[in-house]
C-alpha cells in the first residue's frame, strides 16, 4: 500500500496519465479527421470530460508535493474520468438499444460554456449517436472507451484510497487542535 501511496507523489504517475489521455484524444481526432467518423454529442462530451482530467492532472503534477492539493487533484481527476466513463456507458446503451435516447445533432454543452462554438474543430458534434466505428479486437469505439477509461479509473481510485488514512489522521489533528 505504501508503494501505491508513493506512486501518487511521482511526476511519472501524473505525466504518464496525461500522456495516456492525450493519446486517447489524438486517436479520436484521427478517427474524425483522417477516417472521417464524425463524433456525436455524447462523444464530444466524453472529450470534454477527458480534457478536464488532463487539466486537473496537469495542476496535480505541478503541486504533487502538497498532500492536500494532490489528494483533491486525485479526487477531481477521478470525477472527470468517472464522468467520461459514465457518458461512454450511456453511449454504449444507446449504441446497443438498451437506452432509448433522442440524441440531437448539437453537442449539448450548457450556454455558459458552449465548447462546440468556442472550439468547433474539437468539440463539434456532426455525427449520429449509436454508430461508433469498430476499433481493435472487434470492439466498437464506445466499448473501447469503457476499457480505456475503466483501467485508469481503477488505478486513480486505488491511489486515492491509499491517501485516505493520512487525510483522516491529518483532519483529526486539525479538528483536535
Amino acid at each position: 500500500m505504501k508503494l501505491i501511496y508513493e506512486l501518487g507523489q511521482t511526476a511519472y504517475f501524473w505525466l504518464s496519465g496525461i500522456f495516456y489521455l492525450v493519446v486517447m484524444e489524438s486517436i479520436a481526432l484521427y478517427y474524425q479527421y483522417v477516417l472521417q467518423f464524425y463524433p456525436c454529442a455524447l462523444c464530444v462530451q466524453v472529450r470534454a470530460w477527458v480534457v478536464g482530467a488532463i487539466l486537473s492532472s496537469a495542476v496535480s503534477v505541478y503541486f504533487r508535493g502538497s498532500f492536500w492539493i494532490r489528494f483533491f487533484g486525485l479526487f477531481i481527476t477521478i470525477a472527470f474520468v468517472s464522468g467520461a466513463f459514465y457518458t461512454s456507458y450511456y453511449a454504449w446503451g444507446v449504441e446497443n438499444g438498451v437506452v432509448i435516447s433522442t440524441c440531437s445533432m448539437g453537442a449539448g454543452f450548457p450556454s455558459f460554456m458552449p465548447l462546440d462554438q468556442w472550439i468547433p474543430f474539437f468539440f463539434g458534434a456532426n455525427g449520429p449517436c449509436g454508430q461508433s466505428p469498430d476499433m481493435w479486437f472487434g470492439l466498437s469505439m464506445v466499448e473501447t472507451l469503457l476499457v480505456t477509461l475503466g483501467i485508469p479509473l481503477l488505478i486513480l481510485s486505488l491511489v486515492w484510497i491509499t491517501h485516505l488514512p493520512f487525510a483522516i489522521s491529518s483532519y483529526g489533528k486539525i479538528a483536535n487542535a
